[in-house]
């Protein structure tokens, strides 16, 4: 079964309310560390969720560098795994994320199976956090809320540094999440759920 197959049978299963809430966005392909990582699904509302998706076609070679990501971005975080790779993929991770098992059932339906639910995570890295703002969303925000004198002609790192700089993780997760779900029409998933 391919990625493209299991990413849909997840949205209209275990994503059906979150695309069904109005305050909720849900994002395929979300670039993390300004698109070196890219989350397979993101969930947005009032905190961040991410999913992982590794099928039994898929390797594991870049799982480490996708967990470190996920890691510093997400309030919670998720793997939805294959048989295959269950086991390995379990031992990958820390103990704060969820694990899904892909079923396979009859006539190829795709089911899953929750192993383990997410925990809180309690290490979000600020500077991965503001990367996912863009450079102009990163000057407004420290022109509006901080006072900051922000120029177009600074570099993104300058720019991130500066935000990182003027307030705690969670005040700048919550503003990071609010810049992103006020982003009009982007990136936003159009499965039609039947």
């Amino acid at each position: 079964m391919r990625d493209q197959h299991i990413r849909a049978a997840f949205h209209r299963s275990i994503l059906a309310a979150a695309h069904k809430d109005t305050s909720t966005q849900v994002i395929d392909e979300l670039g993390l560390k300004n698109g070196e990582i890219r989350a397979d699904i993101a969930v947005l509302n009032g905190k961040m969720f991410g999913y992982e998706i590794k099928t039994d076609k898929d390797n594991l070679l870049r799982l480490s560098s996708q967990v470190a990501a996920y890691s510093d971005v997400f309030h919670q975080a998720y793997i939805i795994s294959g048989e295959r790779h269950l086991q390995k993929v379990m031992d990958k991770l820390p103990e704060w994320w969820g694990v899904y098992c892909i079923q396979l059932a009859e006539q190829n339906t795709i089911g899953f199976t929750l192993i383990r639910p997410a925990q809180k995570n309690m290490a979000q890295n600020p500077f991965t956090l503001a990367q996912l703002l863009w450079k102009e969303e990163v000057i407004n925000l420290l022109q509006q809320e901080y006072d900051c004198a922000a120029k177009i002609s600074y570099t993104k790192r300058k720019l991130y540094d500066i935000l990182v700089s003027q307030c705690e993780v969670d005040q700048l997760s919550e503003q990071v999440l609010s810049v992103i779900k006020k982003r009009q029409g982007w990136r936003t998933n159009p499965i039609q759920l039947l």
